[in-house]
């Protein structure tokens, strides 16, 4: 049986750095960009000028305005933040999707990888050469998560969710487990429950998540109500850094 190392890790205190160089090179580190939608709705009409026709129409479809306006911001911003990297307008970049649906950036002689997740007011977006998956999630103290625990957690997981009956436990051990799976395009599924997700190192089965390749994951919070994990394959130890999208 062929294993991998996952190594799982929690940052106390992120260094948001605000309006980053406009050029930046895509290397091996991994890039986290954050963005407040409500931050941006006053530019809806000119962010809207940067998607194509067919990001327009996806927009249109969604019965809420919340919902299309976080539409439009968020896919504005991925633009905004890739032209970065790619020295390109917002509005040239083009898409394609890839293996098991998951979307890519059409480029030449440059390899980016992103990933993107929404919860509540924010947009997180991960950027980097290697492979990356980001998962956000709400702090919500009314969500009944112990109805669901069995089918998604480990005994041990369980154990330290239940500790002190938190939320909290429960949404840090959730991103994780989403966020690996985004970062492998393995989508939920039966496996879940076996995907590592407490602090420390874990040697487990490369099929169970769908790489060959050591994992290493980081957890933080956006701001006091929400949670996040970036997830991304890496043998060496690459620099996390941290964005603010402030201005579009």
């Amino acid at each position: 049986m062929d294993t991998v190392k996952v190594a799982i890790h929690y940052l106390d205190a992120v260094d948001w750095q605000q309006n980053a160089n406009p050029n930046l090179a895509v290397g091996v580190n991994i890039d986290v960009w954050r963005i407040k939608i409500t931050d941006h709705l006053s530019f809806i009409g000119q962010l809207k000028t940067l998607l194509l026709p067919d990001e327009i129409t996806r927009a249109g479809r969604y019965y809420q305005e919340k919902d299309r306006q976080r539409f439009i911001v968020s896919r504005a911003a991925l633009r905004i933040i890739l032209g970065k990297y790619l020295v390109q307008k917002p509005e040239d970049i083009r898409f394609e999707i890839g293996p098991n649906k998951k979307p890519f950036v059409k480029t030449t002689g440059i390899t980016i990888n992103y990933n993107i997740s929404h919860s509540d007011e924010w947009v997180t977006i991960a950027i980097s050469q290697t492979k990356v998956g980001i998962d956000t999630e709400k702090i919500d103290q009314s969500f009944a998560f112990k109805e669901i625990l069995a089918d998604n957690f480990s005994s041990d997981e369980i154990r330290f969710i239940n500790q002190t009956e938190s939320i909290e436990k429960f949404v840090l051990l959730w991103t994780r487990k989403e966020a690996t799976t985004k970062l492998t395009s393995q989508g939920l599924d039966e496996r879940i429950k076996n995907i590592p997700s407490l602090d420390g190192d874990h040697i487990t089965n490369s099929g169970l998540v769908n790489s060959s390749e050591a994992i290493k994951l980081m957890s933080f919070k956006l701001d006091s109500d929400n949670m996040a994990t970036v997830a991304y394959e890496s043998e060496s130890q690459p620099v996390l850094r941290f964005y603010d999208l402030t201005s579009i």
